[in-house]
Protein backbone atom coordinates (compact mmCIF):
# COMPACT_ATOMS: atom_id res chain seq x y z
CA UNK A 1 0.00 0.00 0.00
CA UNK A 2 2.74 2.37 0.96
CA UNK A 3 4.09 1.95 -2.79
CA UNK A 4 0.70 3.03 -4.87
CA UNK A 5 0.44 5.80 -1.97
CA UNK A 6 4.09 7.03 -3.41
CA UNK A 7 3.12 6.56 -6.27
CA UNK A 8 -0.61 8.00 -6.63
CA UNK A 9 0.83 11.11 -4.66
CA UNK A 10 3.40 11.71 -7.54
CA UNK A 11 0.97 11.57 -9.63
CA UNK A 12 -1.08 14.15 -7.83
CA UNK A 13 1.56 16.49 -8.17
CA UNK A 14 2.10 16.06 -12.03
CA UNK A 15 -2.14 16.55 -12.21
CA UNK A 16 -1.86 19.27 -10.02
CA UNK A 17 0.56 21.23 -12.38
CA UNK A 18 -1.84 20.76 -15.32
CA UNK A 19 -4.68 21.67 -13.15
CA UNK A 20 -2.86 25.27 -12.53
CA UNK A 21 -1.83 25.55 -16.76
CA UNK A 22 -5.27 25.01 -17.13
CA UNK A 23 -6.77 27.52 -14.37
CA UNK A 24 -3.86 29.98 -15.61
CA UNK A 25 -4.88 29.64 -19.47
CA UNK A 26 -8.57 30.13 -18.60
CA UNK A 27 -8.57 33.28 -16.80
CA UNK A 28 -5.61 34.99 -18.78
CA UNK A 29 -6.91 33.67 -22.68
CA UNK A 30 -10.67 34.13 -22.22
CA UNK A 31 -11.81 37.46 -23.47
CA UNK A 32 -11.26 40.45 -21.11
CA UNK A 33 -9.25 41.13 -17.87
CA UNK A 34 -9.78 43.09 -14.66
CA UNK A 35 -8.23 46.26 -15.74
CA UNK A 36 -11.29 47.88 -16.83
CA UNK A 37 -13.57 46.89 -14.40
CA UNK A 38 -10.52 48.41 -11.88
CA UNK A 39 -10.65 51.23 -14.03
CA UNK A 40 -11.54 54.45 -11.75
CA UNK A 41 -14.56 56.79 -12.73
CA UNK A 42 -12.53 59.93 -12.88
CA UNK A 43 -10.04 58.80 -14.90
CA UNK A 44 -10.67 60.91 -17.57
CA UNK A 45 -10.22 64.07 -15.65
CA UNK A 46 -6.72 62.69 -14.41
CA UNK A 47 -5.30 62.08 -17.76
CA UNK A 48 -7.02 59.77 -20.00
CA UNK A 49 -9.22 56.12 -20.19
CA UNK A 50 -6.46 54.43 -22.01
CA UNK A 51 -3.35 55.70 -19.51
CA UNK A 52 -5.15 54.69 -16.62
CA UNK A 53 -5.89 51.19 -17.91
CA UNK A 54 -2.32 51.13 -18.84
CA UNK A 55 -1.22 51.61 -15.14
CA UNK A 56 -4.25 49.16 -14.13
CA UNK A 57 -2.03 46.76 -16.27
CA UNK A 58 0.96 47.39 -14.46
CA UNK A 59 -0.35 47.17 -11.35
CA UNK A 60 -1.89 43.66 -11.71
CA UNK A 61 1.30 42.79 -13.67
CA UNK A 62 -1.08 41.98 -16.77
CA UNK A 63 1.89 43.99 -18.89
CA UNK A 64 3.96 41.31 -18.59
CA UNK A 65 4.13 38.68 -21.35
CA UNK A 66 2.47 35.39 -20.87
CA UNK A 67 5.27 32.77 -20.67
CA UNK A 68 8.77 34.08 -21.79
CA UNK A 69 9.89 38.12 -20.94
CA UNK A 70 12.79 38.87 -22.50
CA UNK A 71 12.88 42.29 -20.90
CA UNK A 72 15.71 41.87 -18.28
CA UNK A 73 14.23 43.56 -15.91
CA UNK A 74 16.08 44.25 -12.62
CA UNK A 75 16.24 46.81 -9.94
CA UNK A 76 17.30 49.87 -11.84
CA UNK A 77 15.26 48.91 -15.08
CA UNK A 78 12.45 49.10 -12.90
CA UNK A 79 14.06 52.05 -11.37
CA UNK A 80 13.99 53.99 -14.89
CA UNK A 81 10.65 52.64 -15.88
CA UNK A 82 9.53 54.44 -12.87
CA UNK A 83 11.80 57.73 -13.80
CA UNK A 84 10.18 57.45 -17.15
CA UNK A 85 6.73 57.70 -15.79
CA UNK A 86 7.63 60.14 -13.53
CA UNK A 87 7.88 62.59 -16.22
CA UNK A 88 4.58 61.74 -18.09
CA UNK A 89 2.10 64.46 -18.12
CA UNK A 90 -0.44 63.23 -16.45
CA UNK A 91 -0.68 63.62 -12.54
CA UNK A 92 -1.91 60.17 -11.63
CA UNK A 93 1.51 58.60 -13.41
CA UNK A 94 3.60 61.32 -11.39
CA UNK A 95 2.27 60.15 -8.18
CA UNK A 96 2.36 56.51 -8.73
CA UNK A 97 5.76 57.16 -10.29
CA UNK A 98 6.85 58.92 -7.03
CA UNK A 99 5.75 56.50 -5.04
CA UNK A 100 7.98 53.81 -6.51
CA UNK A 101 10.71 55.89 -6.24
CA UNK A 102 10.40 57.04 -2.61
CA UNK A 103 10.12 53.20 -1.86
CA UNK A 104 13.02 51.97 -3.69
CA UNK A 105 15.15 55.38 -2.40
CA UNK A 106 18.79 54.84 -3.07
CA UNK A 107 18.27 52.60 -6.02
CA UNK A 108 16.72 55.00 -7.98
CA UNK A 109 19.65 57.42 -7.31
CA UNK A 110 21.79 57.03 -9.88
CA UNK A 111 19.26 56.01 -12.40
CA UNK A 112 17.95 59.69 -11.76
CA UNK A 113 20.88 61.37 -12.64
CA UNK A 114 21.44 59.55 -15.80
CA UNK A 115 18.03 60.69 -16.68
CA UNK A 116 18.27 64.70 -16.07
CA UNK A 117 21.38 63.71 -18.47
CA UNK A 118 19.11 62.18 -20.83
CA UNK A 119 16.46 65.43 -20.80
CA UNK A 120 18.95 67.93 -20.62
CA UNK A 121 20.29 66.74 -24.07
CA UNK A 122 16.87 66.29 -25.21
CA UNK A 123 16.07 68.43 -28.35
CA UNK A 124 12.72 68.96 -29.38
CA UNK A 125 9.37 67.56 -28.51
CA UNK A 126 9.85 63.93 -26.90
CA UNK A 127 7.46 61.78 -24.87
CA UNK A 128 8.33 59.46 -21.49
CA UNK A 129 10.68 57.86 -23.17
CA UNK A 130 12.28 60.41 -24.70
CA UNK A 131 11.40 59.56 -28.21
CA UNK A 132 10.32 62.01 -30.57
CA UNK A 133 6.55 62.48 -30.90
CA UNK A 134 4.09 64.62 -32.52
CA UNK A 135 1.09 63.93 -30.54
CA UNK A 136 0.76 66.68 -28.20
CA UNK A 137 -0.98 64.59 -25.09
CA UNK A 138 2.18 62.63 -25.13
CA UNK A 139 4.58 65.70 -25.64
CA UNK A 140 6.62 66.26 -22.26
CA UNK A 141 8.26 69.43 -20.56
CA UNK A 142 11.59 68.43 -20.36
CA UNK A 143 12.23 71.32 -17.92
CA UNK A 144 10.09 71.03 -15.53
CA UNK A 145 10.55 67.15 -15.04
CA UNK A 146 14.32 67.96 -14.58
CA UNK A 147 13.32 69.91 -12.36
CA UNK A 148 11.44 68.33 -10.01
CA UNK A 149 13.43 65.52 -10.25
CA UNK A 150 16.54 67.36 -8.65
CA UNK A 151 13.88 68.32 -5.68
CA UNK A 152 12.98 64.50 -5.60
CA UNK A 153 17.01 63.72 -5.02
CA UNK A 154 17.20 64.34 -1.11
CA UNK A 155 14.45 61.80 -0.60
CA UNK A 156 16.25 59.42 -2.93
CA UNK A 157 19.35 60.06 -1.12
CA UNK A 158 17.89 59.62 2.50
CA UNK A 159 20.09 62.66 2.93
CA UNK A 160 19.39 66.24 2.92
CA UNK A 161 21.79 68.23 3.58
CA UNK A 162 21.72 72.29 4.21
CA UNK A 163 24.39 73.49 2.21
CA UNK A 164 22.25 72.71 -1.26
CA UNK A 165 19.31 75.22 0.16
CA UNK A 166 20.57 78.28 -1.49
CA UNK A 167 22.14 76.63 -4.79
CA UNK A 168 20.63 77.15 -8.23
CA UNK A 169 19.10 73.76 -10.06
CA UNK A 170 22.64 73.17 -11.86
CA UNK A 171 24.45 73.90 -8.95
CA UNK A 172 22.34 70.86 -6.88
CA UNK A 173 23.20 69.22 -9.88
CA UNK A 174 26.95 69.41 -9.50
CA UNK A 175 26.30 68.79 -5.90
CA UNK A 176 24.75 65.99 -6.18
CA UNK A 177 26.65 64.42 -8.81
CA UNK A 178 30.15 64.68 -6.17
CA UNK A 179 27.84 63.55 -3.57
CA UNK A 180 26.99 59.95 -5.43
CA UNK A 181 30.91 60.01 -6.23
CA UNK A 182 31.95 59.99 -2.73
CA UNK A 183 29.41 57.67 -1.75
CA UNK A 184 28.87 55.24 -4.12
CA UNK A 185 30.52 52.50 -2.12
CA UNK A 186 28.46 52.95 0.69
CA UNK A 187 25.46 51.29 -1.19
CA UNK A 188 27.66 48.07 -2.10
CA UNK A 189 26.12 44.30 -1.23
CA UNK A 190 28.46 43.83 1.29
CA UNK A 191 28.11 47.04 3.24
CA UNK A 192 24.63 46.65 3.13
CA UNK A 193 24.46 43.83 4.48
CA UNK A 194 26.65 44.41 7.35
CA UNK A 195 24.86 47.34 8.22
CA UNK A 196 21.81 45.30 8.61
CA UNK A 197 23.04 42.36 10.17
CA UNK A 198 24.28 45.04 12.85
CA UNK A 199 20.95 46.55 13.57
CA UNK A 200 19.21 43.11 13.64
CA UNK A 201 21.22 41.88 16.09
CA UNK A 202 20.95 45.10 18.21
CA UNK A 203 24.29 46.16 17.91
CA UNK A 204 23.26 48.99 15.60
CA UNK A 205 20.44 52.03 15.34
CA UNK A 206 18.01 51.41 12.58
CA UNK A 207 19.44 55.14 11.04
CA UNK A 208 22.29 53.31 9.27
CA UNK A 209 19.76 50.76 7.65
CA UNK A 210 17.57 53.57 6.24
CA UNK A 211 20.48 55.33 4.58
CA UNK A 212 20.76 52.34 2.32
CA UNK A 213 17.46 53.04 1.33
CA UNK A 214 16.25 50.00 -0.90
CA UNK A 215 19.67 48.65 -1.28
CA UNK A 216 18.75 47.13 2.51
CA UNK A 217 15.52 45.88 1.85
CA UNK A 218 16.08 41.93 0.60
CA UNK A 219 18.24 41.44 3.51
CA UNK A 220 15.78 42.79 5.88
CA UNK A 221 13.30 40.22 4.50
CA UNK A 222 15.74 37.63 4.68
CA UNK A 223 15.35 38.11 8.88
CA UNK A 224 11.84 38.00 7.96
CA UNK A 225 11.99 34.51 7.06
CA UNK A 226 14.10 33.59 9.67
CA UNK A 227 11.81 32.62 12.48
CA UNK A 228 13.16 34.50 15.01
CA UNK A 229 11.10 37.26 16.53
CA UNK A 230 13.46 39.68 17.44
CA UNK A 231 15.00 39.99 14.46
CA UNK A 232 11.45 40.02 12.24
CA UNK A 233 9.94 42.98 14.82
CA UNK A 234 13.12 44.72 13.31
CA UNK A 235 12.82 43.84 10.07
CA UNK A 236 9.37 45.18 10.41
CA UNK A 237 10.30 48.51 12.08
CA UNK A 238 12.92 48.62 9.34
CA UNK A 239 11.07 47.78 6.28
CA UNK A 240 7.96 50.40 7.26
CA UNK A 241 9.81 53.08 7.46
CA UNK A 242 11.68 52.16 4.09
CA UNK A 243 8.81 51.59 2.07
CA UNK A 244 5.89 53.63 3.74
CA UNK A 245 3.76 50.46 4.67
CA UNK A 246 2.86 49.51 7.63
CA UNK A 247 0.97 45.82 8.90
CA UNK A 248 1.32 46.40 12.52
CA UNK A 249 -1.36 47.80 14.92
CA UNK A 250 0.61 49.15 17.71
CA UNK A 251 4.15 47.41 19.12
CA UNK A 252 2.63 45.95 21.54
CA UNK A 253 0.23 43.74 19.86
CA UNK A 254 3.87 42.19 17.84
CA UNK A 255 3.34 38.52 19.28
CA UNK A 256 -0.70 38.46 18.71
CA UNK A 257 -0.10 39.99 15.24
CA UNK A 258 3.64 38.42 14.03
CA UNK A 259 1.89 35.53 11.61
CA UNK A 260 0.07 38.39 9.72
CA UNK A 261 2.63 40.65 9.50
CA UNK A 262 5.52 38.62 8.06
CA UNK A 263 3.23 37.13 5.65
CA UNK A 264 2.08 40.14 4.59
CA UNK A 265 5.69 41.51 3.59
CA UNK A 266 6.82 38.21 2.22
CA UNK A 267 3.14 39.23 -0.09
CA UNK A 268 4.80 42.90 -0.71
CA UNK A 269 8.10 41.28 -1.43
CA UNK A 270 7.11 38.14 -3.59
CA UNK A 271 4.86 40.93 -5.66
CA UNK A 272 7.52 43.60 -5.64
CA UNK A 273 11.00 41.32 -5.49
CA UNK A 274 12.18 42.86 -8.78
CA UNK A 275 12.08 46.93 -7.85
CA UNK A 276 14.66 45.52 -4.79
CA UNK A 277 16.81 42.44 -7.11
CA UNK A 278 20.36 42.89 -8.85
CA UNK A 279 19.97 38.94 -10.53
CA UNK A 280 22.86 38.87 -12.82
CA UNK A 281 23.48 36.36 -15.38
CA UNK A 282 21.91 33.62 -14.19
CA UNK A 283 18.90 35.22 -12.82
CA UNK A 284 18.25 36.99 -15.54
CA UNK A 285 17.77 33.72 -17.68
CA UNK A 286 15.69 32.21 -15.04
CA UNK A 287 13.66 35.80 -15.38
CA UNK A 288 12.73 34.89 -18.67
CA UNK A 289 10.24 32.47 -17.71
CA UNK A 290 9.78 33.42 -13.59
CA UNK A 291 9.13 37.00 -14.26
CA UNK A 292 6.02 36.39 -16.53
CA UNK A 293 2.23 36.13 -15.81
CA UNK A 294 2.45 32.53 -15.72
CA UNK A 295 5.85 32.39 -13.97
CA UNK A 296 4.45 34.65 -10.90
CA UNK A 297 0.96 32.03 -10.72
CA UNK A 298 3.30 29.27 -10.43
CA UNK A 299 5.72 30.70 -7.69
CA UNK A 300 2.19 31.61 -6.23
CA UNK A 301 1.04 28.20 -6.20
CA UNK A 302 4.47 26.57 -5.02
CA UNK A 303 4.12 28.71 -2.17
CA UNK A 304 0.60 28.68 -1.38
CA UNK A 305 0.47 32.62 -1.57
CA UNK A 306 -1.60 33.56 -3.58
CA UNK A 307 -1.30 37.63 -3.86
CA UNK A 308 -3.65 39.76 -3.22
CA UNK A 309 -7.56 39.97 -4.01
CA UNK A 310 -7.92 43.17 -6.88
CA UNK A 311 -11.41 43.58 -5.26
CA UNK A 312 -11.04 43.65 -1.93
CA UNK A 313 -6.64 44.60 -2.07
CA UNK A 314 -6.30 41.93 0.81
CA UNK A 315 -4.04 39.07 0.59
CA UNK A 316 -6.33 36.10 -0.84
CA UNK A 317 -5.60 33.23 1.89
CA UNK A 318 -6.51 36.11 4.35
CA UNK A 319 -9.74 36.35 2.91
CA UNK A 320 -9.89 32.81 2.56
CA UNK A 321 -9.43 32.44 5.62
CA UNK A 322 -12.29 34.58 6.61
CA UNK A 323 -14.77 33.29 4.29
CA UNK A 324 -13.95 29.62 5.08
CA UNK A 325 -15.29 29.12 8.77
CA UNK A 326 -19.05 29.85 7.20
CA UNK A 327 -18.77 27.69 4.18
CA UNK A 328 -17.48 24.77 6.35
CA UNK A 329 -19.64 24.82 9.15
CA UNK A 330 -23.05 24.73 6.40
CA UNK A 331 -20.82 22.05 4.09
CA UNK A 332 -20.86 19.80 7.61
CA UNK A 333 -24.46 20.43 8.45
CA UNK A 334 -25.46 20.07 5.35
CA UNK A 335 -23.26 16.32 4.27
CA UNK A 336 -24.29 14.82 8.02
CA UNK A 337 -27.73 15.63 7.32
CA UNK A 338 -27.54 14.31 3.65
CA UNK A 339 -25.79 10.60 4.83
CA UNK A 340 -27.52 10.36 8.11
CA UNK A 341 -31.32 10.25 6.15
CA UNK A 342 -30.33 9.23 3.13
CA UNK A 343 -28.52 5.72 3.70
CA UNK A 344 -31.42 4.32 6.13
CA UNK A 345 -34.02 5.34 3.51
CA UNK A 346 -31.98 3.91 0.64
CA UNK A 347 -32.01 0.69 3.03
CA UNK A 348 -35.39 0.76 3.42
CA UNK A 349 -36.57 1.19 0.08
CA UNK A 350 -34.21 -1.92 -1.26
CA UNK A 351 -35.84 -4.08 1.73
CA UNK A 352 -39.42 -2.96 0.71
CA UNK A 353 -38.68 -2.64 -3.35
CA UNK A 354 -41.88 -2.60 -5.29
CA UNK A 355 -43.94 -1.98 -2.42
CA UNK A 356 -46.08 0.91 -1.86
CA UNK A 357 -43.91 2.77 0.60
CA UNK A 358 -40.93 2.28 -2.03
CA UNK A 359 -42.82 3.75 -4.63
CA UNK A 360 -43.83 7.09 -2.36
CA UNK A 361 -40.35 7.25 -1.30
CA UNK A 362 -38.76 7.11 -4.91
CA UNK A 363 -41.42 9.62 -6.27
CA UNK A 364 -40.93 11.97 -3.42
CA UNK A 365 -36.77 11.83 -4.04
CA UNK A 366 -37.26 12.17 -7.68
CA UNK A 367 -39.51 15.48 -7.10
CA UNK A 368 -36.96 16.42 -4.37
CA UNK A 369 -34.54 15.82 -6.98
CA UNK A 370 -35.82 18.00 -9.99
CA UNK A 371 -36.65 20.84 -8.21
CA UNK A 372 -33.93 23.67 -8.78
CA UNK A 373 -32.10 25.05 -5.60
CA UNK A 374 -32.91 28.97 -6.67
CA UNK A 375 -36.25 27.84 -6.74
CA UNK A 376 -36.43 26.20 -3.88
CA UNK A 377 -34.58 28.69 -1.78
CA UNK A 378 -36.65 31.64 -3.01
CA UNK A 379 -39.48 29.95 -1.78
CA UNK A 380 -38.51 29.29 1.50
CA UNK A 381 -37.50 33.00 1.20
CA UNK A 382 -41.04 33.73 0.72
CA UNK A 383 -42.82 31.60 2.71
CA UNK A 384 -40.93 30.98 6.04
CA UNK A 385 -39.77 34.32 6.58
CA UNK A 386 -42.78 36.74 6.77
CA UNK A 387 -43.55 39.18 3.65
CA UNK A 388 -46.96 39.49 2.19
CA UNK A 389 -49.26 36.20 0.32
CA UNK A 390 -50.98 36.63 -2.14
CA UNK A 391 -54.54 37.30 -0.37
CA UNK A 392 -54.80 40.72 0.82
CA UNK A 393 -54.76 41.31 4.78
CA UNK A 394 -52.56 38.35 5.45
CA UNK A 395 -48.39 37.10 5.48
CA UNK A 396 -46.47 34.40 5.29
CA UNK A 397 -44.89 33.25 9.21
CA UNK A 398 -41.94 34.74 10.26
CA UNK A 399 -39.97 31.67 11.22
CA UNK A 400 -36.63 31.94 9.94
CA UNK A 401 -33.80 34.98 9.13
CA UNK A 402 -34.07 36.12 5.92
CA UNK A 403 -29.71 36.84 5.04
CA UNK A 404 -26.65 36.48 6.62
CA UNK A 405 -25.68 34.64 9.45
CA UNK A 406 -26.27 36.66 12.63
CA UNK A 407 -28.80 38.89 13.99
CA UNK A 408 -27.39 42.28 14.50
CA UNK A 409 -25.50 43.14 17.59
CA UNK A 410 -24.57 39.24 17.82
CA UNK A 411 -21.38 37.71 16.46
CA UNK A 412 -20.49 33.99 16.42
CA UNK A 413 -16.65 34.61 16.42
CA UNK A 414 -16.82 36.14 19.84
CA UNK A 415 -17.87 32.43 20.98
CA UNK A 416 -21.34 33.96 22.61
CA UNK A 417 -23.75 30.98 23.16
CA UNK A 418 -27.01 33.02 21.69
CA UNK A 419 -25.01 34.17 18.70
CA UNK A 420 -23.81 30.81 17.88
CA UNK A 421 -27.79 29.42 18.32
CA UNK A 422 -28.49 32.63 16.28
CA UNK A 423 -25.55 31.19 13.26
CA UNK A 424 -27.33 27.70 13.66
CA UNK A 425 -30.63 29.34 12.96
CA UNK A 426 -29.73 31.44 10.40
CA UNK A 427 -28.58 28.24 8.70
CA UNK A 428 -31.46 25.86 8.86
CA UNK A 429 -32.86 26.67 5.47
CA UNK A 430 -29.80 27.41 3.57
CA UNK A 431 -28.91 23.50 4.62
CA UNK A 432 -31.65 22.33 3.83
CA UNK A 433 -31.76 24.33 -0.11
CA UNK A 434 -28.23 22.47 0.15
CA UNK A 435 -29.10 19.07 1.58
CA UNK A 436 -32.22 18.18 -0.24
CA UNK A 437 -30.84 17.39 -3.65
CA UNK A 438 -27.97 15.50 -2.46
CA UNK A 439 -30.19 13.23 0.51
CA UNK A 440 -32.03 12.26 -2.84
CA UNK A 441 -29.24 10.98 -5.07
CA UNK A 442 -27.47 9.41 -2.12
CA UNK A 443 -30.54 7.67 -1.15
CA UNK A 444 -31.14 6.29 -5.01
CA UNK A 445 -27.43 5.15 -4.81
CA UNK A 446 -27.69 2.83 -1.62
CA UNK A 447 -30.87 1.53 -2.29
CA UNK A 448 -29.24 0.38 -5.74
CA UNK A 449 -25.84 -1.05 -4.44
CA UNK A 450 -28.53 -2.89 -1.32
CA UNK A 451 -30.79 -4.44 -4.11
CA UNK A 452 -27.33 -5.69 -6.42
CA UNK A 453 -25.83 -7.19 -2.91
CA UNK A 454 -29.23 -8.47 -1.59
CA UNK A 455 -29.12 -10.18 -4.77
CA UNK A 456 -25.98 -12.53 -3.83
CA UNK A 457 -25.21 -15.56 -2.90
CA UNK A 458 -24.31 -15.33 0.53
CA UNK A 459 -27.31 -13.04 1.30
CA UNK A 460 -29.11 -16.25 0.76
CA UNK A 461 -26.85 -18.58 2.54
CA UNK A 462 -27.19 -16.82 5.53
CA UNK A 463 -30.81 -16.16 5.15
CA UNK A 464 -30.37 -20.41 4.86
CA UNK A 465 -28.78 -20.34 7.58
CA UNK A 466 -31.30 -19.31 9.85
CA UNK A 467 -29.52 -15.73 10.52
CA UNK A 468 -32.20 -13.06 11.36
CA UNK A 469 -32.99 -10.25 8.67
CA UNK A 470 -32.04 -7.13 10.53
CA UNK A 471 -28.88 -9.30 11.34
CA UNK A 472 -28.02 -10.08 7.56
CA UNK A 473 -28.40 -6.45 6.76
CA UNK A 474 -26.64 -5.05 8.92
CA UNK A 475 -23.71 -7.23 9.04
CA UNK A 476 -23.29 -8.34 5.94
CA UNK A 477 -25.01 -6.35 2.79
CA UNK A 478 -24.61 -2.99 4.38
CA UNK A 479 -20.93 -2.86 4.52
CA UNK A 480 -20.97 -4.19 0.52
CA UNK A 481 -22.99 -1.89 0.00
CA UNK A 482 -20.76 1.05 1.02
CA UNK A 483 -18.49 0.85 -2.11
CA UNK A 484 -20.50 3.38 -4.05
CA UNK A 485 -21.64 5.50 -1.19
CA UNK A 486 -17.57 5.85 -0.74
CA UNK A 487 -16.99 6.53 -4.61
CA UNK A 488 -19.25 9.36 -4.03
CA UNK A 489 -17.99 10.77 -0.72
CA UNK A 490 -14.90 11.26 -2.99
CA UNK A 491 -15.69 15.03 -3.74
CA UNK A 492 -16.95 15.56 0.04
CA UNK A 493 -13.64 17.39 0.23
CA UNK A 494 -13.54 20.35 -2.20
CA UNK A 495 -17.95 20.98 -1.21
CA UNK A 496 -16.08 21.38 2.34
CA UNK A 497 -14.68 24.88 1.12
CA UNK A 498 -16.35 25.21 -2.52
CA UNK A 499 -19.56 26.26 -0.95
CA UNK A 500 -22.65 26.69 -3.05
CA UNK A 501 -22.53 30.00 -5.18
CA UNK A 502 -26.51 29.86 -5.98
CA UNK A 503 -27.21 29.27 -2.13
CA UNK A 504 -25.10 31.95 -0.40
CA UNK A 505 -25.86 34.08 -3.23
CA UNK A 506 -29.38 33.94 -2.50
CA UNK A 507 -28.99 34.13 1.39
CA UNK A 508 -25.96 36.45 1.40
CA UNK A 509 -23.50 34.14 3.50
CA UNK A 510 -20.52 35.50 2.93
CA UNK A 511 -18.59 31.99 2.79
CA UNK A 512 -16.38 30.87 0.03
CA UNK A 513 -19.16 30.44 -2.96
CA UNK A 514 -20.08 34.00 -2.94
CA UNK A 515 -16.58 34.65 -2.74
CA UNK A 516 -16.27 32.99 -5.96
CA UNK A 517 -18.86 34.36 -7.27
CA UNK A 518 -17.63 38.10 -6.70
CA UNK A 519 -14.69 37.20 -7.88
CA UNK A 520 -15.25 35.91 -11.21
CA UNK A 521 -17.66 38.69 -11.91
CA UNK A 522 -14.91 41.01 -11.10
CA UNK A 523 -12.57 39.19 -12.83
CA UNK A 524 -10.43 38.46 -10.01
CA UNK A 525 -7.85 36.20 -10.90
CA UNK A 526 -5.93 35.43 -7.52
CA UNK A 527 -9.13 34.51 -5.50
CA UNK A 528 -10.32 32.49 -8.76
CA UNK A 529 -7.05 30.63 -9.08
CA UNK A 530 -6.56 30.08 -5.33
CA UNK A 531 -10.54 28.76 -5.06
CA UNK A 532 -9.83 26.49 -8.21
CA UNK A 533 -6.33 24.85 -7.26
CA UNK A 534 -7.71 23.83 -3.13
CA UNK A 535 -10.67 22.66 -5.05
CA UNK A 536 -9.11 20.81 -7.41
CA UNK A 537 -6.15 19.35 -4.84
CA UNK A 538 -8.73 18.24 -2.18
CA UNK A 539 -10.79 16.51 -5.27
CA UNK A 540 -7.14 14.57 -5.83
CA UNK A 541 -7.06 13.93 -1.91
CA UNK A 542 -10.91 12.96 -1.95
CA UNK A 543 -10.78 10.25 -4.88
CA UNK A 544 -6.91 9.04 -3.13
CA UNK A 545 -8.81 8.82 0.60
CA UNK A 546 -11.80 7.14 -1.24
CA UNK A 547 -9.48 4.24 -2.94
CA UNK A 548 -7.59 3.43 0.28
CA UNK A 549 -11.11 3.19 2.04
CA UNK A 550 -12.17 0.36 -0.32
CA UNK A 551 -9.63 -1.78 1.21
CA UNK A 552 -11.08 -1.09 4.70
CA UNK A 553 -15.05 -1.71 3.55
CA UNK A 554 -13.50 -4.93 1.56
CA UNK A 555 -10.46 -6.90 2.75
CA UNK A 556 -10.44 -8.47 -0.61
CA UNK A 557 -9.48 -5.41 -2.47
CA UNK A 558 -5.80 -4.89 -3.03
CA UNK A 559 -3.68 -2.35 -4.37
CA UNK A 560 -0.66 -4.34 -5.65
Amino acid sequence: MTQYIAKRLLLMIVTLFGITVITFAVTRLTPGEPSPVSQSPSASSQGGYDSQLEQNRRNLGLDRPLIANLDFEDREWKARQALADFCRPAPFWQKSAERNLRMVSTIAFGPALERIDALLAAEGAVDHDLEPTTDSDRVIDADDCVTRIVDLLPTLAQHRPAETANLSRDGKIAFWREWFEANEGEFADERVDAAVEAYLEGEGGIAPVLRKGGYAVPGLMRANESGDSARQLRANDALSGLTGFSYLGSSGDWEKERAGVVQRWNSFYNRDRVRFTDYGPVGDFLNIFRNTQFGIWFGQVVRLDFGESYKYNRSVNALILDRLPITFMLSVLSIFFAYLISIPLGILSAIRRYRPDDKVITLLLFVLYSLPTFWVGQMLLLTLTGGPTPWPGHEWPELFPTRGVNSEGLDWLTGDPRAVIDLLWHLVLPTLCITYGSLAFISRQMRSAMLETLNEDYIRTAYAKGLGNTATILRHALRNSLIPIVTISAGLLPDLIAGSIVVESIFNIPGMGLLAFEAILNRDYPVINAILFFSAALTLVGILLADLSYAVIDPRIGYE
